[in-house]
C-alpha cells in the first residue's frame, strides 16, 4: 500500500488530472510507481517498501536495506527518465494514452525515491547517483513536504532550490528532509548561503511551525483552497468526458495547467476573489478582472441565471479579449464564468486566451468592442495588499 500512499499524497498536491499511478512504458511494463506531469515539469516517484531485517551485523543489514530500498529506486528513476525523453505521451496503467510529455528541449525532470521501512534507523543518502540528482525521502518526510508545499510550483521550487543548495555542501551531519524544509521556509523560500558542512538542531521544523507568522499564514491560506476546488471540478469534467459539446479537452487542460501553476500564495488571492464574486452575485451579475502575482490575468464573470449559457460563454471570451488589451504586459488571460449564486449549485465555463503578441489592429478591435459592449469601460480599481505571512510579511 506504499504506492497508494504516495499516489494519494500526489493527487492532493498535483490534483487528479496530472497524477498517474503505475504508468507504463512502450513495452507495457511499469515505468514507475507514480508520475506527475504538468508542463514543463515531470516528477517521477519510485517507491520501495523494504523491511529492515534484524541481523547480527548492523552494518550489513543497513547496507542491504539501502541497496534494496534506495539503489533499486534510483535505477528505476533513471530508466523512467530515459523513456520519457524518448516518447511523446504518458501511457496509463490500463494502456490508454494520457497527457503529452513536454518537449525534450523544455522538460524539467525531478526524481524522487521514496524509501519506506527503515524505522528511521538508516541514513537516507541523497544527491547525484551518476545521472542526475535524486531526492530520497521516507514516508514521514514525504508527508511533511507535500503537505507544506502542496502546489506543483511550490514543490518543484523547493526541489530545484534544494538541488542547488546541496551541491555546494561538502558534508551533512545528522540532517533530515524536514530540517532542509525548515531552513527553506525560515529563510523566505530560499536556502541560506551554503558552507562546507551543514548541521541542524533536531527541533528545527517544529520550531518553525510554532512561529506566530507561520500559524497566521496557515489560517490565511484556508481561502486558497477554493481555487483547488475549481481546478478539481474542471478536471473531473475532463476525466469523465463531461465537457460541453464542442469543448476541447486539450484546450481545457492548457487553461487548467495555468491555474494549477499558481502557487499557494497566489491561490489565496485568486480564491478570495472568486469567493467574493459568488457572494456579490447573490443580488446581481458581476464581472471582475485581476492580475495574479504570477502575472496571468484572470476574468471572473457571474451572469444572471436567465442568461443563456452560449451567450455567457461568448461574453466571457469577449471580456478576456478586452482584458488582454488592457494589460499590455500579459500574454495570457484565463476566463471563468458562472451564474448568480444559488444553494443548489452553479455551472462553470472556462476559456484561455493566449496572445504572445498584440497588434495595433487587435488594439483597435478591442477598443471598438469595449466602447460598443461596455466591457470594463470604467473598471472598479482597488489595491489589495496581501502578505504571505500576515503578521509581519516574512518569517524570522
Amino acid at each position: 500500500m506504499a504506492e497508494r500512499f504516495v499516489y494519494d499524497l500526489s493527487r492532493k498536491t498535483f490534483l487528479s488530472l496530472w497524477s498517474y499511478a503505475n504508468p507504463r512504458n512502450s513495452k507495457g511494463k511499469e515505468l514507475c510507481d507514480v508520475l506527475a506531469v504538468c508542463q514543463p515539469h515531470v516528477i517521477i516517484f519510485s517507491v520501495k517498501e523494504v523491511r529492515l531485517t534484524a541481523s547480527g551485523n548492523r552494518d550489513v543489514a543497513h547496507e542491504r536495506w539501502q541497496r534494496d530500498a534506495i539503489e533499486e529506486s534510483v535505477k528505476q528513476l533513471y530508466g523512467a527518465e530515459r523513456h520519457i525523453r524518448s516518447t511523446t505521451h504518458v501511457i496509463r496503467s490500463d494502456g490508454t494514452p494520457g497527457l503529452q510529455f513536454p518537449s525534450t528541449a523544455d522538460v524539467m525532470i525531478h526524481r524522487v525515491a521514496v524509501a519506506i521501512g527503515s524505522e528511521d534507523k538508516v541514513p537516507l543518502g541523497f544527491g547525484d547517483f551518476g545521472k542526475g540528482f535524486v531526492h530520497v525521502l521516507d514516508e514521514v518526510a514525504l508527508r511533511i513536504v507535500l503537505t507544506e508545499l502542496d502546489t506543483i510550483n511550490d514543490f518543484v521550487g523547493y526541489l530545484t532550490a534544494k538541488e542547488e543548495f546541496c551541491r555546494k555542501i561538502r558534508e551533512f551531519v545528522q540532517i533530515k528532509e524536514e530540517d532542509l524544509l525548515a531552513l527553506y521556509v525560515h529563510n523566505g523560500r530560499r536556502f541560506p548561503e551554503a558552507g562546507d558542512i551543514l548541521l541542524t538542531s533536531e527541533d528545527l521544523w517544529p520550531a518553525v511551525q510554532k512561529k506566530p507568522e507561520y500559524q497566521s499564514k496557515k489560517v490565511a491560506d484556508r481561502g486558497s483552497y477554493v481555487w483547488d476546488q475549481l481546478i478539481q471540478k474542471f478536471s473531473n469534467d475532463i476525466l469523465s468526458d463531461n465537457l460541453e459539446p464542442g469543448s476541447s479537452p486539450a484546450n481545457a487542460e492548457m487553461a487548467l495547467r495555468t491555474m494549477a501553476q499558481e502557487d499557494r500564495f497566489s491561490r489565496r488571492v485568486l480564491g478570495k476573489a472568486f469567493a467574493e464574486i459568488l457572494e456579490e452575485s447573490r443580488t446581481t451579475g458581476i464581472a471582475r478582472m485581476l492580475q495574479a502575482p504570477s502575472g496571468v490575468v484572470y476574468v471572473l464573470f457571474a451572469a444572471p441565471r436567465s442568461y443563456e449559457r452560449h451567450f455567457r460563454q461568448a461574453e466571457l471570451g469577449n471580456r478576456c479579449f478586452v482584458a488582454r488589451g488592457l494589460h499590455p504586459s500579459a500574454t495570457k488571460v484565463i476566463g471563468i464564468a458562472t451564474e448568480q449564486y444559488s444553494p443548489q449549485g452553479y455551472s462553470l465555463d472556462l476559456c484561455q486566451l493566449r496572445l504572445p503578441t498584440w497588434t495595433a489592429e487587435q488594439q483597435a478591435t478591442m477598443e471598438a468592442m469595449q466602447a460598443d459592449l461596455g466591457y470594463f469601460v470604467s473598471p472598479r480599481k482597488s489595491v489589495a495588499h496581501e502578505d504571505e505571512y500576515p503578521e509581519s510579511g516574512n518569517i524570522n
